[in-house]
């Protein structure tokens, strides 16, 4: 039984503390000529939102810097996605029908990678939320995606992780004739 793990890019976390750490400490320098509440409060509440996404940037960076366990655990018959805030989720690969790429772009940048996970019968709980409703009205491959991968942080590129995410299909598809 083969067993490939993930790790996490330590590359792409180190650029994230960067630039999170950067924008923090412009922020607090510079907090007490930006904010005024008297003036502009809209303006003064949005730059603290976005001042605590940077420390939730700063704090994330670090997690990943320093976690030594695997982001993603791929087996002949599970697929493991590891969470650094949540639980891990468990997929087992014979109901698994499809991988698909989904790539986010602003203004150009690609800003989030992920390979969806098509399933071939979702959990009970899922088809009976609205949102899965309101996504097999649009589009039934995108609704039975109950699970993605995130490909942003781990130590692989996404389309070599894709070739061997859809040879586990295959091998576990020709196993089971």
């Amino acid at each position: 039984m083969e067993e490939l793990n993930f790790y996490t890019n330590k590359l792409s976390s180190f650029l994230l503390l960067f630039i999170a750490s950067t924008f923090v400490f412009i922020g607090i320098f510079l907090g007490d000529k930006m904010l005024d509440f008297e003036e502009k409060t809209f303006e003064s509440i949005i730059l603290i939102l976005v001042f605590f996404l940077f420390i939730f940037g700063i704090v994330l960076s670090i997690l990943l810097l320093t976690r030594r366990k695997p982001l993603l655990t791929i087996t002949d018959k599970q697929i493991i996605i590891h969470s650094v805030l949540t639980s891990s989720k468990t997929i087992e690969i014979e109901n698994v029908k499809s991988f698909f790429i989904v790539n986010n772009y602003t203004r150009g940048i690609k800003t989030n990678k992920q390979i969806f996970i098509e399933l071939k019968k979702p959990t009970e709980n899922y088809t009976k939320m609205w949102f899965y409703k309101f996504l097999s009205k649009i589009s039934k491959p995108l609704a039975n995606s109950q699970y993605s991968i995130q490909t942003d942080f781990l130590n692989i590129k996404q389309q070599k992780l894709l070739e061997i995410l859809n040879g586990k299909i295959k091998e576990t598809s020709y196993n089971s004739r």
